[in-house]
């Protein structure tokens, strides 16, 4: 289980490592590109919670193990934090982009 934590807030969100290392990678590439957006996460205590994502507000990402990263899921989830709603984690629509998709070879930025 990966750790999400966002800014100075004491309870990381717990999020599945392979869904992390994607999540990281989107996070990274729309905040190199300085491009905010907002991301849609459940907490621990069962809540939905939607955040802010930019430049000035620390993250921290804290996995447990390396994955393979698959095409198909970043695209997917890169136009999600693309869209006006941003990136929606809760609705489990990456879940099955998980299983099916082949893992990533090469990449570029």
């Amino acid at each position: 289980m990966g750790y999400l934590t966002y800014g100075n807030t004491t309870t990381p969100f717990e999020i599945d490592d392979e869904l992390m290392a994607h999540l990281r990678v989107v996070v990274v590439t729309k905040l190199r590109r300085n491009e905010s957006f907002a991301l849609t996460l459940n907490t621990t205590e069962g809540a939905v919670e939607t955040l802010w994502v930019h430049a000035s507000i620390p993250l921290r990402f804290t996995m447990e193990e390396d994955v393979d990263l698959q095409r198909p899921l970043l695209v997917s989830m890169m136009d999600s934090a693309n869209s006006a709603g941003g990136l929606d984690l809760t609705r489990g629509d990456f879940e099955p982009s998980l299983r099916r998709s082949r893992g990533l070879h090469a990449m570029s930025a």
